[in-house]
C-alpha cells in the first residue's frame, strides 16, 4: 500500500463569517454576486445566525413549494423559482464559504434546489398544457408519466453553482395521455415551456440552464422522446461514453415511478455483464483521449480550469467511471452515482489503493470547493481559475488564503500533481489516443478546450466543426457505425486520422473526403480493422484522399478495393510493369467466367482496381504524365482486346458464326498512348466480310455488343464511356466500317479534320493481316492529303475556329489554352501531313514521338523540339494530376493554398508560384512555335 500524500492538504473555512461584520465585509468584497444576494435576502443571513443554515437554506425549499403549489399561476412560479435560486445561493455560499458544511452537503443542496424547482417548473408546464386540453388533467406530476432524468453531475448530487441541469426528457407512452396534440407533440411542447420558465432570464435573472444535450441524437431527435424511441436508440447506436454518463442517471422531477421503470429497462446497456475486447477497449480509449503525457510543465502554468486542466476534476471522475463501467456489470455495488462513494467501492473491491482512492478523494473536495469559489465571484459559468494576480487573490482569499496566494498555489500544485500522476497510471502501458500535441476528446455533447487547441494546432480551420463531424460519424447513422464494434474500433484510430490529415496540405479537405469516404461504406469493421493494422498505408491513404474525391467515392463504393491496395504489385513502380502483365490478369480473370454477364463484371473489377493502381501512382508524384499515360492505354488495350472477345463469343454463340476479319482501332489520346484518369475511348470498328460476304452481316451486331461491354453499367460499374464519333461520316455512318468504305472516304470524302485525326489510329485489336492492311490504308490516304494545296488554310483555320468555340477559361485548362496541349497537337499533325507522302515514317500517333521524328528529320529546331516537348509534357502532367484529383478541373482562384502546394509537389516545384512561372513560359513558347507554323489565333495582334 502506497502513502498518502495529501493527508495534510485542507482548505481552511472562514472563521467568524457570520459572526464578525468586518470579516463578513471583507470576504463579500471578493464576491459581487453574494454581496449582491445579501443585499437582496438580509432574512437569509439573519435565519442563517438565528437557527442555522439548514434552517436559512429551507427558505428557498419553502418557495419551491409555493410555486409548486399554484402551478397555473404563471407570475407567481416564475417569481418564486427565482427567489428561491436566490435564497438558496446565499445560504449555500455562506455555509460553504465558513467552512460549516463539506463539499458533499454543498452539492447535495445545490441539486435539491435544482430538484425542487424542476418539478414546479415542470408541474407548471404541464398543468398550463393540460388547461390547453394537449393532455389529460391530473392530479400530481407523479401521475402524468412525463419525467426528466438527471444526468451528469445533477444525476450524482454534485452540481456547483453554476452548472446547467443536464437532463433528458422522456415520456412513457402507456402513462402520458395526450388530447388534441399527438403524445410526442405534446411532450416537446410541455419541455419547451419547461425550459422557458428555467432559462429565461428576467430582472430577477434566470433558475438554472437546461441543457438537453445528452439525449439520444440530439441532432436528429426532438427535445423530448418517448421511452420506447429511447431505448431503442441505446440497444442500437449507444455508444459507451453514452453509457459512462448513464452512470450518474437518476429520475429528478415528474413521474418518478416511470422514471425509474425506464432506468432498470435500461441497465443491461448501461451495466454490461460481459464485455468484449473491442468494448474494454473502447472505454479505455475514453480515457486514454485526454493527453495524460502532456507534460508536467503544465502544471506550472498560474491559468488552470479546474474541471478540464491537467490534474483537475475530469481526471478523478474518468478515474472512476472508466472502471466502474467495466467491472459494474458483474459488481453491483459498483454502480453508485457520486464520484466518492465509487472510489470507496473501488477501495473495498481491492481495485484501487486506499491511499491513492483517499488522496483523490481529498483533491476532489478542494477542486470541488475551488471551483465553487470562481464561480461565486460573479455567478459566471467558468471553471477557470485566471492568470491574473487580482482574481486569483480574492479566490484565494475566499478559499480560506488570506493574503497568502503563494501558498495557494503550491498547494494546488502539488495536489494537481498527485492526481495527474495516480491518473497517468491508470491503464498506463497502453497506447494513447491524445496524440502528440494535447488532448482528442469526442465524448459528451460539450467542445472539450484541449480538443479545441490540438486540433487548431493540426491546421483545421474549424476546430469545432470537426469535433462534431466525429461525433456524428460516432452516433450510428451511417452504416460503417451501425455496429457497436465499428464505432469502437473507430474510437482508436480517430486520434491517427486527425494526425494524418494534419499531415496533408489541406486538413479540411482530407476531413470532408474522409468523411464521404465513411458515408459511403456499407460496412466499417473490415476496413477499420485493416487501416489499424496498417498504419502506414492508411496514412498514405488518408493524403491521397485529401487530393482526390473521386478516389473517395470510388473506395466508399467498393472498400475490397483497400485490400488490393496492399499488395507488393500495388505499390511497384508503373514503370516496372511487365507490358503483358495486365493482358494475361485480365485474360485469366474473363476466361474463368462462362457467362457473358460474369465476364464484364470480372473486367470491371479487375479495371478498378488497376485504375486505382495507376491514380494512386499519379496523386502520390510516382508516375510522370508519360508512364501514366502508357500504363492507362496498356490496360484500355488490354480491356478492348477481352471485350471485343466477349462480344464476339456472344453474338455468334446468338446468331451462328461470322466468318469476317475485323479490327478495332483507337483514335485520339488511346491511340496516341497518352489516356487520363477521366478519358474517353475513341474507337472504330472496321471489318472485311470476305467474299462473297455472309448473309447476315454481324458487324453491326458485334460493334454494338462491343461497345455495350466496354460502356454499359453493371452491378460493378462501367469501364469507359466510348466515342464513336470519328469514323467516317461520323454519327452519319455505319457504327461498324467495311474496309472498303474506310479506303473509300479518305480517298473522296473526309475532311482536313479527319486526316489528322487518321494520323493518331492505332490497331489495337482483331485479325493481324487485317490490321496491315488498314495500316497501309491509313499511310496511303496520309500520303495522299499532303499536296493538298489548302491544307496549311485548312489547318489555320480550324485552330482558331476551335479557339473561338471552345475558348480557355485560364492559363490552366491545358487542353484549349493558348500554347496548350491543342496547339502543339495541331503543330505536329500538320508537319506529319505536310510530309505524309515522301516520309511515311514520320507518323505517330503518340505526339512526343513525333516530335522526335519531326526534329530528326529536321522539320523542327532543337530549340523548337524542346519547347513543344517540354511543354506538352508539363502541361500534360498537369492534366494527369488534375483529372485523378478533380472532376471540375482545376480553378486556382477557387483552390487553396494546400492544394497548390500539392499540385507543385506532384510535378516536382518547389512552389506553386514557380510551378504557374514555369507553364506561363512553356506556353508563350509552343504559342510562339504555333504562330510561326500556324498562325495567328483569333487574340493574336
Amino acid at each position: 500500500m502506497t502513502e498518502s500524500l495529501l493527508d495534510d492538504l485542507v482548505l481552511p473555512g472562514i472563521s467568524d463569517l457570520l459572526t464578525d461584520p468586518k470579516v463578513l465585509d471583507a470576504t463579500l468584497s471578493h464576491s459581487p454576486y453574494l454581496n449582491l444576494l445579501v443585499r437582496r435576502f438580509p432574512q437569509t443571513l439573519e435565519t442563517a445566525n438565528a437557527h442555522g443554515f439548514e434552517a436559512a437554506f429551507a427558505l428557498a425549499l419553502d418557495k419551491c413549494s409555493q410555486a409548486l403549489a399554484s402551478p397555473l399561476d404563471r407570475d407567481q412560479v416564475i417569481a418564486s423559482l427565482r427567489h428561491a435560486k436566490g435564497l438558496g445561493h446565499l445560504a449555500i455560499g455562506l455555509a460553504d464559504l465558513s467552512g460549516e458544511w463539506s463539499v458533499k452537503q454543498v452539492t447535495h443542496a445545490i441539486t435539491q434546489l435544482a430538484d425542487a424547482t424542476c418539478q414546479a417548473a415542470l408541474w407548471a408546464a404541464y398543468s398550463r398544457a393540460a388547461e390547453r386540453e394537449w393532455v389529460a388533467p391530473r392530479e400530481a406530476l407523479e401521475q402524468t408519466g412525463l419525467f426528466a432524468i438527471a444526468m451528469g453531475k445533477m444525476g450524482a448530487f454534485e452540481l456547483n453553482y453554476s452548472s446547467d441541469v443536464d437532463l433528458i426528457m422522456l415520456f412513457d407512452p402507456d402513462r402520458f395521455e395526450a388530447r388534441s396534440r399527438s403524445a410526442k407533440e405534446a411532450a416537446v411542447r410541455i419541455t419547451q415551456d419547461f425550459t422557458g420558465i428555467m432559462e429565461t432570464r428576467d430582472a430577477n435573472g434566470y433558475v438554472f440552464r437546461v441543457d438537453l444535450r445528452l439525449r439520444p441524437d440530439p441532432s436528429s431527435n426532438a427535445v423530448a422522446l418517448s421511452t420506447e424511441t429511447a431505448l431503442n436508440y441505446y440497444e442500437s447506436y449507444g455508444q459507451n461514453w453514452e453509457r459512462m454518463a448513464h452512470i450518474k442517471a437518476r429520475p429528478c422531477a415528474g413521474d418518478l415511478e416511470a422514471g425509474h421503470a425506464y432506468l432498470k429497462e435500461l441497465e443491461p446497456f448501461v451495466w454490461r455483464r460481459h464485455l468484449d475486447y473491442w468494448a474494454i477497449g473502447d472505454i479505455h480509449a475514453i480515457k486514454r483521449q485526454i493527453h495524460s503525457h502532456k507534460g508536467m510543465e503544465d502544471l506550472n502554468h498560474a491559468e488552470f480550469d479546474v474541471k478540464l486542466g491537467v490534474g483537475g476534476i475530469r481526471e478523478i471522475e474518468f478515474f472512476a467511471q472508466t472502471q466502474q463501467l467495466i467491472l459494474g456489470g458483474r459488481e453491483p455495488e459498483l454502480r453508485v452515482h457520486r464520484t466518492d462513494d465509487a472510489l470507496d467501492v473501488l477501495v473495498g473491491m481491492k481495485i484501487v489503493d486506499g491511499a491513492e482512492a483517499r488522496d483523490l478523494k481529498r483533491a476532489y473536495d478542494i477542486l470541488r470547493a475551488v471551483e465553487h469559489r470562481i464561480q461565486l465571484r460573479n455567478d459566471e459559468q467558468t471553471h477557470k481559475l485566471p492568470e491574473d494576480g487580482t482574481v486569483r487573490e480574492a479566490i484565494a482569499a475566499l478559499s480560506g488564503y488570506e493574503r497568502d496566494l503563494e501558498r495557494f498555489d503550491a498547494d494546488l500544485f502539488r495536489l494537481r500533481g498527485r492526481v495527474h500522476g495516480i491518473y497517468s497510471d491508470l491503464f498506463g502501458e497502453e497506447e494513447r489516443l491524445s496524440g502528440e500535441r494535447g488532448n482528442l476528446v469526442f465524448t459528451g455533447v460539450d467542445d472539450d478546450p484541449g480538443t479545441l487547441e490540438t486540433i487548431a494546432d493540426m491546421g483545421f480551420s474549424e476546430p469545432s466543426r470537426v469535433i462534431e463531424t466525429i461525433r456524428r460519424w460516432h452516433r450510428g447513422g451511417l452504416p460503417a457505425t451501425r455496429s457497436a464494434r465499428g464505432r469502437e474500433l473507430l474510437t482508436n484510430l480517430t486520434p491517427r486520422i486527425l494526425g494524418w490529415m494534419s499531415e496533408a496540405a489541406e486538413p479540411d479537405a482530407a476531413l470532408a473526403r474522409f468523411s464521404e469516404f465513411l458515408t459511403g461504406l456499407r460496412s466499417g469493421v473490415q476496413v477499420f480493422a485493416l487501416m489499424l493494422a496498417e498504419p502506414a498505408f492508411a496514412r498514405d491513404l488518408i493524403v491521397a484522399m485529401a487530393q482526390s474525391p473521386k478516389l473517395a467515392k470510388d473506395l466508399a463504393r467498393q472498400p475490397a478495393l483497400l485490400d488490393g491496395m496492399l499488395s507488393n504489385q500495388f505499390r511497384a513502380p508503373l514503370s516496372d510493369d511487365d507490358e503483358n502483365r495486365v493482358m494475361a490478369e485480365l485474360t485469366e480473370a474473363v476466361k474463368a467466367e462462362a457467362d457473358f454477364e460474369d465476364q464484364l463484371n470480372a473486367a470491371r473489377r479487375l479495371h478498378r482496381e488497376e485504375q486505382l493502381r495507376i491514380g494512386y501512382h499519379v496523386l502520390r508524384g510516382r508516375a510522370p504524365a508519360d508512364v501514366a499515360g502508357e500504363a492507362y492505354t496498356r490496360l484500355a488495350d488490354a480491356c478492348i482486346n477481352l471485350m471485343a472477345g466477349s462480344a464476339l463469343d456472344e453474338v455468334e454463340r446468338r446468331f451462328g458464326p461470322w466468318p469476317a476479319k475485323w479490327v478495332v482501332c483507337g483514335l485520339g489520346k488511346l491511340g496516341g498512348r497518352e489516356l487520363s484518369a477521366t478519358s474517353d475511348l475513341d474507337i472504330m470498328v472496321i471489318y472485311d466480310p470476305g467474299t462473297p460476304p455472309p448473309p447476315d452481316d454481324l458487324a453491326p451486331r458485334f460493334t454494338q455488343r462491343l461497345i455495350a461491354a466496354l460502356s454499359s453499367p453493371t452491378e460493378e460499374g462501367a469501364l469507359y464511356e466510348v466515342d464513336m464519333r470519328l469514323r467516317p461520316s461520323g454519327m452519319a455512318g455505319p457504327v461498324a466500317v467495311k474496309l472498303t468504305s474506310f479506303k473509300r472516304y479518305y480517298e473522296a470524302e473526309a475532311w482536313t479534320w479527319e486526316f489528322m485525326a487518321l494520323t493518331r489510329l492505332r490497331v489495337i485489336a482483331g485479325d493481324a493481316e487485317l490490321a496491315d492492311r488498314v495500316r497501309q490504308i491509313q499511310c496511303a490516304s496520309l500520303a495522299t492529303r499532303s499536296s493538298l494545296p489548302e491544307l496549311r488554310d485548312d489547318i489555320a483555320n480550324m485552330r482558331r475556329r476551335l479557339f473561338k468555340e471552345r475558348p480557355p477559361k485560364s492559363i490552366w485548362d491545358v487542353k484549349d489554352a493558348e500554347g496548350g496541349l491543342v496547339d502543339v497537337e495541331f503543330i505536329v499533325q500538320q508537319e506529319m501531313l505536310l510530309k505524309a507522302d515522301d516520309m511515311p515514317s514520320l507518323v505517330s500517333a503518340n505526339t512526343e514521338v513525333a516530335i522526335d521524328r519531326l526534329h530528326a528529320a529536321q522539320l523542327l529546331s532543337d530549340e523548337e523540339a524542346d519547347v513543344l516537348k517540354r511543354g506538352y509534357q508539363l502541361q500534360l502532367n498537369i492534366q494527369q494530376a488534375v483529372r485523378i484529383a478533380s472532376e471540375t478541373g482545376f480553378d486556382p482562384d477557387a483552390s487553396s493554398q494546400g492544394r497548390k502546394t500539392w499540385l507543385a509537389g506532384v510535378l516536382g516545384k518547389a512552389s506553386f508560384e514557380v510551378l504557374k512561372d514555369d507553364l506561363i513560359a512553356a506556353q508563350a513558347g509552343i504559342a510562339a512555335v504555333r504562330l510561326q507554323k500556324i498562325g495567328p489565333l483569333a487574340t493574336d495582334s
